[in-house]
């Protein structure tokens, strides 16, 4: 299994930087730490979607190269929902950077 992360672990970090970064989710600002926790929770989201993904779609269709394919892809377009669901657990806002201080 950890060579078979290796592929939606390369791929997670040019996708979550247009998502945190390129999208409407820019505006969203908060404390440095809500936003390092807001990131670790779509970046844990991101690798148990990607692993129940993996083994349904692996177990319908047998192949291994179908599963890593299919599940990475539809886990990297979840990036931007589960970055946004992060950010709302953990009360990320629109607005300033930093507005406790």
């Amino acid at each position: 299994m950890g060579l078979r992360l290796l592929v939606p672990l390369v791929l997670l970090w040019p996708v979550l930087a247009l998502a945190a970064e390129g999208t409407p989710l820019r505006r969203y600002r908060a404390t440095p730490m809500r936003e390092m926790l807001a990131l670790f929770l779509c970046i844990v989201a991101y690798f148990v979607l990607w692993i129940v993904a993996d083994r349904l779609i692996e177990g319908a269709t047998g192949a291994v190269a179908a599963g890593i394919i299919a599940a990475t892809v539809l886990s990297l377009l979840a990036v931007p929902l589960l970055l946004f669901v992060g950010y709302k657990i953990f009360g990320v806002k629109p607005g300033q950077a930093n507005p406790d201080h």
